[in-house]
Formats: structure tokens, C-alpha cells, sequence
């Protein structure tokens, strides 16, 4: 079994779903050690993903956890929209709706 193996097997949703529990960890081992472990993990999974995916995955998930009137918010709106512009797909819908 390849290191990179288990990484494949692991969605980015559980990786997501999992940090947030080790975050909250009442064990201060689990919550530093555990949560560094799978950030980098998530890391390695993201980095595989396509710009539209990970445009995509922006506005799901980080859209919906994060003050509108944050700064935060406006640089993941940035972001988002770059990664969709660079999509093929959607530079194509967005020629078809122009003529």
C-alpha cells in the first residue's frame, strides 16, 4: 500500500468533517497533533483538485461559515469567481448567453 493510498480513499468532506471534530477535541493532543495531521492531508486533496472544483467547493462550504461583511468574505468572493472564470465550462456558458 502506497503512503499517497489512503489520501485517494479519504473525500475531502470526510478530511473537512474530521478536522472540525479533532478541532473541538477535548483532548489537547488529539485537537493540536490530530488536527495539524489531517490540515495536511486536506491540503495534499485540494491541491489535486481542478480550479472549477475548488471554486466550487469554496462557495459551498466556505461561503455559507463566514461573516458577509467580513474580509474574509470578500476574498473568497475573488477567489471563487477566478477559479470559475478559468473554467472552460463556464467560459463557454458565458459566450452562449452573450450571443
Amino acid at each position: 500500500m502506497s503512503h499517497n493510498h489512503g489520501i485517494e480513499e479519504t473525500s475531502i468532506e470526510r478530511l473537512i468533517e474530521q478536522q472540525r471534530r479533532l478541532a473541538c477535541s477535548e483532548n489537547p493532543f488529539k485537537r493540536v497533533m490530530g488536527s495539524l495531521l489531517v490540515a495536511g492531508l486536506l491540503k495534499q486533496k485540494l491541491a489535486l483538485l481542478p480550479d472549477e472544483a475548488l471554486g466550487r467547493l469554496m462557495f459551498d462550504m466556505v461561503w455559507n461559515v463566514i461573516d458577509v461583511f467580513s474580509p474574509e468574505m470578500a476574498i473568497c468572493q475573488v477567489a471563487t469567481e477566478r477559479f470559475f472564470n478559468s473554467s472552460s465550462i463556464v467560459k463557454t456558458t458565458k459566450e452562449n448567453l452573450s450571443q
